[in-house]
């Protein structure tokens, strides 16, 4: 598996044909979640909170997209969108498996990270006001079909 990154001022490492210039992730988190307040005894009437959504957070090498990278984080300028695609490897090469969409994304956080014998890291967070979320699951046959969700965090509306 492999995942490539595509931030608008920054050119990546990556060779592979689909992503080309794209930035090579190591790591990616992100997750949602929601308060549920269940009143003892009465667990059929549970209420929960509106959904609360982290900032996605990716790890890669420093490579030739650290520059530009480190820039927008000084200057703290929204970049239009940010793409991640999650691949995996099948019979006709690299298939998309997963890919996040970001929108008025914001590097709130930039790291950097180096040990005496390994590559240097930085990992970065991202903070945005929209979401989308396109999976295209392989099916018995072999085909895809996909399936998408955004989250708008500034109305909270699921389309």
């Amino acid at each position: 598996m492999a995942i490539y990154m595509k931030f608008p001022s920054a050119t990546g490492n990556v060779t592979e044909q689909a992503h080309t210039d794209w930035i090579e992730v190591l790591d990616s988190q992100w997750s949602t979640s929601r308060s549920i307040r269940s009143a003892v005894g009465v667990g059929s009437n549970r209420e929960s909170s509106s959904a609360y959504v982290s900032e996605l957070t990716v790890t890669k090498y420093i490579d030739n997209a650290s520059h530009p990278l480190t820039v927008a984080a000084f200057k703290g300028m929204p970049a239009a969108e940010v793409q991640i695609d999650f691949t995996r490897t099948d019979h006709s090469g690299e298939t998309i498996f997963r890919t996040i969409t970001l929108e008025e994304v914001i590097i709130s956080s930039l790291v950097n990270s180096g040990h005496n014998q390994d590559r240097p890291t930085e990992t970065l967070s991202f903070n945005f006001s929209k979401i989308s979320v396109m999976d295209a699951p392989e099916l018995k046959d072999g085909s895809t079909s996909s399936q998408t969700v955004i989250f708008d965090l500034t109305t909270s509306n699921v389309a």
